[in-house]
């Protein structure tokens, strides 16, 4: 009878542990550049991507949003918006806001970005059903990314779900509410779906 060590068992049961868990795909949808209502390139979105995966290579799985534009974004007077339907949890948005009194999100209670998703608590800001979730937000040169860990999304959200109807917006702001915004300046959208 031939003996099995400790180490090649081990091996094994993390390599059919990790096979079941494969992560998703990221999705990239792009944007026609220079196609912006508006004359700055910080209005002209280029790609948004969804993605689920360790932030900077560390921490746990999080569900990251990214948007890039042609030019880093607006500091004031600006709004940065993507948008996705689900069946499990309706839709699931981000949001940065800036104006120029306020330099905080609608969402969420923390400065920066925030997701928004229409399954968890009762009621929003605004009264209708859904969450308001801080995000960790970064802007990184001409990118906006917006993520949080999987732990921390509603429970119909964290076993896995179909985003479809994806889509994001970049607008103007009122100068005193980043609420308030104007029509878009520029559009992006895919008929693509992305599930994780």
């Amino acid at each position: 009878m031939r003996r099995i060590s400790t180490a090649g068992v081990l091996f094994a049961a993390l390599a059919v542990l990790f096979a079941g868990s494969a992560q998703a795909a990221p999705a990239t949808y792009s944007d026609k550049s220079g196609d912006s209502l508006d004359t700055r390139a910080s209005m002209d979105i280029v790609a948004v991507r969804y993605d689920v995966r360790q932030v900077d290579n560390a921490g746990p799985l999080s569900l990251v949003v990214e948007m890039e534009l042609a030019a880093p974004p607006e500091r004031v007077l600006a709004s940065y918006d993507t948008y996705a339907q689900t069946a499990d949890c309706g839709t699931v948005s981000t949001h940065y806001g800036t104006g120029t009194t306020a330099k905080v999100s609608v969402f969420g209670s923390g400065p920066g970005g925030a997701f928004h998703v229409g399954c968890g608590s009762p009621a929003d800001v605004y009264g209708s059903t859904g969450t308001c979730l801080d995000a960790e937000f970064v802007i990184e040169g001409t990118t906006l990314r917006w993520s949080i860990a999987l732990d921390g999304l509603p429970e119909q959200l964290r076993r896995g779900s179909t985003f479809g109807k994806l889509r994001a917006y970049a607008r103007t702001s009122e100068p005193t509410n980043p609420s308030h915004t104007g029509l878009p300046m520029d559009y992006a959208s895919t008929g693509q779906s992305w599930s994780y």
